[in-house]
């Protein structure tokens, strides 16, 4: 069996995450849309009251896929994004700017780069230091999928008819066969 780059272990599976969470949040607007629901039900709806809400959710996902090529590769750009989206709109196009962002990388931006020592440094003081790759497996994606379930889960919580397959192949990349049952 051939090994995986560290591209494919790091970046392609935040590029496919994105792509299905852009596809269900597409389905939380269409909902609101069509039930006539005003979206600022949903984009300022948290899980519990000592949790953000819907939009910060996307910030933070998003954030935490922006930081993972730069901090694995310092001689990568980042881009900026403001934390000013306010509609539906706005954050699906924060999101398709993060992918565009993701997927102007080639493999060889990562290649040998799983050592590089990331060093994060927080407004309290605290800081975490440790090896791009256990960054990536430790930090970096538990971080996204914590965002992206939050917000699939506030647009549950509102009504909105998404299921697990929207969750794992809302972008419809995996090809799902219907097959006879066999007697």
């Amino acid at each position: 069996m051939a090994s995986l780059s560290f591209y494919t272990m790091a970046i392609a599976p935040t590029i496919t995450a994105m792509k299905n969470t852009l596809a269900f949040i597409k389905k939380g607007h269409e909902h609101a849309l069509s039930n006539k629901i005003d979206p600022e039900t949903f984009l300022t709806a948290s899980l519990h009251p000592d949790m953000k809400d819907f939009r910060f959710q996307i910030y933070r996902m998003t954030d935490a896929v922006k930081f993972m090529p730069p901090r694995i590769n310092p001689a990568l750009e980042t881009i900026s994004l403001p934390d000013d989206e306010k509609t539906f709109e706005e954050l699906e196009a924060r999101i398709e700017k993060t992918l565009k962002y993701l997927e102007s990388f080639k493999p060889a931006d990562f290649e040998g780069k799983e050592a590089n020592e990331v060093l994060m440094k927080f407004p309290n003081g605290m800081q975490i230091r440790l090896p791009a790759v256990d960054y990536v497996y430790k930090f970096a994606h538990p971080n996204m999928w914590f965002h992206i379930t939050t917000a699939y889960g506030i647009l549950r919580m509102k009504g909105v008819d998404v299921g697990k397959f929207d969750f794992l192949n809302g972008a419809k990349e995996i090809v799902i066969e219907q097959v006879e049952e066999q007697k």
